[in-house]
């Protein structure tokens, strides 16, 4: 209807200086001044209605993609983030996102509205003079032959600039990752030359998509300007023969400017969606990328678990790599505290992601509570499974918000009596804020040894019935570890626990010590047991002893 209405505009005209002018009729222009005043009013109500539309297609379909790609990053886990940078998955959600909307925002939109138009003012057109109207197919030809290659070039050095952007930012990214490590091996001016080269790559294509943009922009204008001289040179001959009245030339002439710009404007838009649409590929495949791990089709749910872990001959390889577990076989009981011990690589930290399902085995199988991992819904098995990693991460937010972020809406009381069990209230009371304190950028802010209590007070709002402990205190000075160590033993005290041990001195009193050699369970046994076997735990203490 606004198409429509603003199509008959140049009808208006024609009426005005074909019968009103010389009639000079003011009663009937006074009507017609009525109407386009009735018109204009109403184009405005429909447009603002048909904006309101635009805006809910454009912004739902964003939305959905956005809150696709999220749940796309959760079903893919951990094997997904693995393999791919932080910064190349932001610069998904950023560029590859930005290109799918625009479609959603201008392309689809637009070729709508100018569908339309086209429509109507190609009607009215034909019907103002039949004869004058073919004027539109040879420049209409001359611009379809000449400008789609330049809309390709264009949009293929968008693409190229894109990439170009891409890695930009991931070496942007890899730049404030590495702030520290920059100043501290005096390597500012190393890195800032890296980003220049990045960011001046990007910027040589920027600069051929935008030559090639104003070139194909050149091309429009030229074919436009050259289809008015020849509707000009005719449509004065047919004034001046009687065959068309001033009224439908200047009618016409407006038509004609308006229908050959929707044209060339069409051609453009068809061809930059094509080619944004090939843009998104990396989205397209992502979206189609499968989960290692997936959740079964009638997963199991237990409220609770009693903590019994038994592996059966598992093995398990990371993509394209030899098996780093290999025939694995272990029994833990409810309550039992395990330690894993060995030298480095040889599947220690590949057995607790195999605990929490973060990757399955090839072969064998892990059972809880004699159910198969692989049949347990993913949000309860994890909701039984704790975990508390050599690093802790912490969100830039309060401490509240660190220990609560895990659990759904704690109570104060139950942050701050995790806090105490984990013996961090006294440290979070000495803050600025105390449990208000925003503790900065992963935590900048503290200790490791307090990243640490925060990150188990978490696990004491939960209460896991099995902990995963992966090396915990191997980074922190012996008074955070002492500290560290004390809240670690109040968590376990009802769980069943697997330990990566670093140093072996720490597992003296574990129930059971596991040497993990070439992904087997090469030995088995309590410390005073290994001890007196002179075996590989024997050589690894003696090791460790030495370089002590």
């Amino acid at each position: 209807m606004v198409s429509a209405i603003e199509m008959s505009i140049p009808k208006f005209i024609q009426y005005f200086i074909d019968d009103v002018l010389p009639a000079r009729d003011y009663e009937q222009f006074g009507i017609l001044l009525l109407i386009l005043a009735a018109l204009f009013v109403i184009s405005i109500i429909l447009a603002a209605a048909r904006k309101r539309v635009e805006r809910i297609l454009q912004e739902k379909p964003a939305m959905d993609v956005l809150r696709a790609m999220l749940e796309q990053l959760r079903y893919l886990g951990l094997s997904y983030y693995e393999k791919n940078a932080a910064g190349s998955t932001l610069s998904l959600f950023k560029e590859e996102v930005n290109q799918l909307q625009h479609i959603y925002r201008r392309y689809f939109p637009s070729l709508i509205h100018q569908g339309i138009m086209l429509l109507i003012s190609t009607s009215l057109l034909v019907q103002t003079n039949a004869y004058l109207s073919l004027i539109i197919i040879p420049c209409f030809l001359s611009y379809y032959l000449v400008g789609p290659y330049f809309e390709k070039k264009a949009t293929i050095w968008a693409r190229e600039s894109q990439s170009r952007r891409t890695q930009a930012n991931q070496q942007l990214y890899n730049s404030f990752s590495a702030f520290l490590e920059l100043r501290a091996f005096g390597a500012q001016k190393w890195d800032t030359q890296r980003l220049i080269e990045q960011f001046t790559f990007m910027q040589r294509a920027n600069n051929i998509q935008n030559w090639f943009a104003y070139s194909r922009g050149t091309v429009r204008r030229v074919t436009i300007g050259l289809g008015a001289l020849a509707m000009f040179w005719f449509g004065i001959g047919m004034v001046q023969s009687g065959e068309l009245t001033v009224g439908a030339f200047i009618a016409f002439s407006l038509l004609y400017t308006r229908v050959i710009r929707l044209l060339t404007s069409m051609v453009t838009l068809t061809t930059e969606q094509r080619l944004t649409i090939i843009q998104t590929e990396k989205l397209y495949l992502f979206m189609k990328e499968q989960a290692e791990v997936k959740q079964p089709t009638a997963p199991i749910k237990l409220h609770e678990v009693k903590g019994e872990l038994s592996f059966y001959n598992v093995t398990f390889a990371y993509p394209g790599r030899d098996p780093i577990i290999e025939q694995f076989n272990l029994e833990v009981t409810s309550g039992m505290k395990v330690a894993l011990v060995g030298k480095s690589g040889n599947g220690k930290s590949t057995l607790t992601k195999l605990i929490g399902r973060f990757y399955d085995p090839q072969d064998g199988e892990i059972y809880l509570d004699g159910i198969a991992l692989r049949q347990f819904d993913l949000t309860n098995l994890r909701d039984h499974v704790g975990f508390v990693f050599q690093e802790a991460f912490l969100y830039g937010d309060t401490v509240r918000a660190n220990i609560a972020f895990a659990c759904d809406d704690p109570t104060e009381e139950q942050i701050v009596e995790a806090a105490k069990a984990a013996y961090a209230h006294d440290f979070i009371m000495e803050l600025p804020q105390g449990y208000d304190t925003v503790v900065g950028e992963r935590g900048i802010k503290l200790s490791g040894g307090q990243k640490q209590r925060i990150a188990i007070a978490r696990l004491f709002l939960r209460m896991p019935k099995v902990l995963v402990l992966d090396e915990a205190t191997s980074a922190l000075d012996n008074v955070s570890e002492y500290e560290v160590k004390k809240a670690l033993e109040a968590l376990m005290e009802n769980c069943t626990t697997i330990t990566v041990a670093h140093r072996l001195s720490t597992v003296q009193d574990y129930d059971q010590i596991v040497v993990v050699d070439q992904g087997r369970n090469a030995e088995q046994g309590t410390y005073e047991e290994l001890i007196a076997r002179g075996g590989l735990f024997y050589q690894l203490l003696k090791g460790e002893s030495e370089h002590e």
